[in-house]
């Protein structure tokens, strides 16, 4: 929690120093980062050589065509990671994107999964796991202030221990509503696993941006054939 504390006040040092030299939006813009770890995405990327530091994420954009960028919280929580994305297709109203990403889960991580928020099923105290999520999102511009972000994840499990090497599907629907110039509100839902069913999310957001600064909060509930959990999540950035 110390860490944690420590990680955003350095952020917010980070942020009122820089942000002064970005630019503010002239219009309502859709997220460019997801708040559900792992299963979601947009299918927009940063500029060339924008970036974006936050306390989920932190993406550095490289020639319009590409993103990489590292989960910064996840190394606290003993998980190694890192991701790319890359626009397969961008239009006025469509925009779509590929995306990978490597997480190891060193002996002790499987208390954080990918959020520590949440609380996970796997025990990995004494064991290494890596996971390999691939997928792809499409953003739609339904209308000017209607968002459609759908994503599709195959999620690799690379066993190194108890586990079982297998595939998991996963797919997330997002409708994002940008009610106002700073504001934005969301509804999130996804299946992961199918004829598996790992778990079911339902889940619902709010997006404040401003300038440089943006805040994310929502609340989450997974549904699990052994019961329900329901937790919030939090994360805050800036674009320098």
């Amino acid at each position: 929690m110390m860490s944690s504390f420590r990680f955003l006040l350095l952020l917010w040092v980070l942020s009122a120093a820089g942000g002064a030299q970005a630019q503010a939006p002239t219009e309502p813009t859709p997220a460019l980062t997801p708040l559900y770890p792992l299963w979601e995405n947009t299918g927009f990327l940063l500029p060339h050589r924008g970036l974006y530091v936050g306390s989920s994420q932190a993406e550095l954009g490289l020639f319009d065509v590409a993103q990489v960028g590292v989960h910064p919280l996840f190394f606290v929580f003993r998980t190694l990671n890192a991701h790319a994305k890359v626009r397969l297709l961008s239009d006025e109203r469509l925009s779509v994107a590929a995306h990978a990403e490597v997480l190891v889960f060193l002996p002790g991580a499987g208390e954080a999964f990918v959020s520590s928020n949440y609380v996970s099923r796997l025990d990995t105290s004494d064991s290494l796991l890596t996971v390999v999520p691939v997928g792809a999102t499409a953003s739609y511009a339904l209308t000017s202030w209607l968002y459609l972000h759908g994503t599709a994840t195959v999620m690799g499990m690379l066993d190194h221990g108890p586990f079982e090497n297998r595939a998991v599907l996963g797919t997330t629907g997002v409708a994002e509503v940008l009610a106002l110039q700073h504001h934005s509100v969301s509804l999130h839902l996804g299946e992961v696993g199918f004829w598996n069913h790992d778990f079911a999310s339902l889940g619902g957001s709010y997006r404040y941006r401003r300038s440089w600064f943006e805040l994310k909060l929502g609340y989450f509930y997974r549904f699990m054939e052994d019961g329900r959990q329901g937790s919030p999540l939090l994360a805050v950035g800036a674009y320098l």
